[in-house]
């Protein structure tokens, strides 16, 4: 019992944080978008900057994409077709898949959400029904995601589970040496900040025939050629996607539409896409992706194919730089969007977050069990849409509060690692086996 999960323990240390949290205004707060990433609160009108959206590049409100869902739900007559797609599908859903293998160059499954599609290809991996009929042994990256490390009560029915620290490649190795089947679940993009050692893990992968599992839902679409995301822009140069990996993703952050997906290597792809629908939990018997969605998601691959892709990409690229020249912290200069701001206690990250609320900027503040006690801090998005003059701003007010708070204005004090250093302390008594961060998409 507790080997994987333990919900009461978690819910018992992290209720005070969130009470705290939920009293300082911070939670459950509910608004009417303007668009471009700003809010009113219903219930007193005021107006602020959302600083914690996933959506990169501005797309969930984009004008073509937003048409289109209307356009598909008119379209068909219905919003769910109410019945398993293994029975009865729409057409939209087929040319939804078709625009995602096509677009990425990969053999595409839609679920109705990242976690879905989690819950639908790590056990299903963990079996050896994707390896050759041995299941491998199953490596957890110590980091990787809450949705993935929710899963190791299922995938442990099927496999042996290991735990390493976070990026650590020696280690793999080492394992990949002693065991003939491995497979590696990491993300690609962490949730809150940093990224997977792809380059060395696809050495690992050419030297052991190691199977990698990346959740890549904070990657695709802010980076890649046609928004591919980081692990198939670093797969390009090895011949893009393979059968030994698997990747799975969000389709309502950067891609701007709605739900996720499993991506599989397209040689031999027929055979594997009918084992992972025949076999694959939440694609035999969970709800699809509404019709709306599926009008979404071909609008964007439209988009992902033209000029525009790429000017958003490089307009977030240019906000990156310009926030990372005013406020430090440990992934500063790496390209990505997400940024996290080390303070350590609880109750300060919470103050501080309701102080920049009141200035008209919203932080999301991460705490147990997202991350170890007494490894509080700010997580941040940094968008498209962002102005310059929002970002002079926010930062201005952040470092005013990091000040007051005496963090000084360049990130974390020297005396205590960053917790998106690999070295910075775990919990002593983690409610995973390998504590995840991240826990909030």
């Amino acid at each position: 019992m507790h080997s994987y999960m333990n919900i009461k323990k978690s819910a018992r240390i992290s209720h005070d944080f969130w009470e705290v949290t939920a009293g300082a205004g911070m939670f459950d707060i509910v608004v009417s978008g303007l668009g471009d990433g700003r809010h009113r609160a219903l219930a007193d009108g005021h107006e602020f900057v959302n600083m914690s959206s996933y959506s990169y590049l501005g797309l969930d409100t984009h004008p073509r994409i937003v048409q289109a869902a209307a356009d598909a739900v008119l379209a068909e007559g219905a919003l769910n077709s109410s019945t398993s797609r293994m029975r009865i599908r729409f057409g939209s859903l087929r040319e939804a898949e078709t625009a995602l293998s096509e677009l990425f160059d990969v053999e595409a499954l839609t679920v109705a959400s990242c976690a879905a599609a989690a819950w639908a290809s790590l056990p299903l991996l963990a079996s050896g029904l994707l390896t050759g009929d041995t299941p491998p042994l199953m490596v957890f990256d110590k980091n990787a995601h809450f949705c993935l490390n929710a899963l190791k009560p299922a995938v442990a029915d099927e496999a042996e589970i290991v735990t390493i620290a976070h990026n650590d490649v020696d280690a793999l190795e080492d394992l990949c040496r002693k065991h003939p089947q491995v497979a590696y679940v990491a993300d690609g993009v962490y949730s809150t900040g940093g990224a997977a050692p792809i380059p060395e893990l696809l050495r690992l992968q050419e030297k052991y025939g190691l199977f990698l599992f990346f959740d890549e839902a904070h990657g695709v679409s802010t980076v890649g050629e046609r928004g591919r995301g980081a692990v198939l822009e670093a797969m390009a140069a090895h011949g893009g996607m393979n059968d030994r990996t698997l990747i799975i993703t969000s389709l309502n952050k950067g891609f701007g539409a709605s739900g996720g997906a499993i991506f599989l290597g397209p040689n031999g792809a027929r055979r594997r896409r009918d084992t992972a629908l025949r076999n694959g939990g939440p694609l035999m018997w969970s709800q699809r992706i509404n019709t709306a969605g599926l009008g979404a998601i071909l609008a964007s691959a439209e988009l992902h194919r033209t000029a525009e892709l790429k000017e958003l990409q490089l307009r977030l690229q240019d906000n990156i730089a310009l926030f990372d020249s005013l406020v430090e912290t440990s992934f500063s200069g790496d390209g990505l969007p997400i940024r996290f701001v080390d303070i350590g206690s609880e109750e300060a990250t919470i103050r501080l977050a309701g102080e920049l609320l009141q200035r008209g900027y919203y932080t999301s503040p991460i705490f147990f069990p997202v991350i170890g006690r007494g490894k509080a801090g700010l997580r941040l998005m940094l968008r498209a849409n962002m102005a310059e003059s929002e970002i002079r701003d926010f930062c201005g007010a952040l470092n005013e509060g990091l000040r007051a708070e005496g963090l000084g204005v360049n990130g974390p004090s020297a005396d205590r690692p960053s917790v998106n250093s690999p070295s910075a302390d775990r919990p002593s008594e983690p409610v995973l086996a390998g504590p995840a961060r991240g826990q909030s998409r």
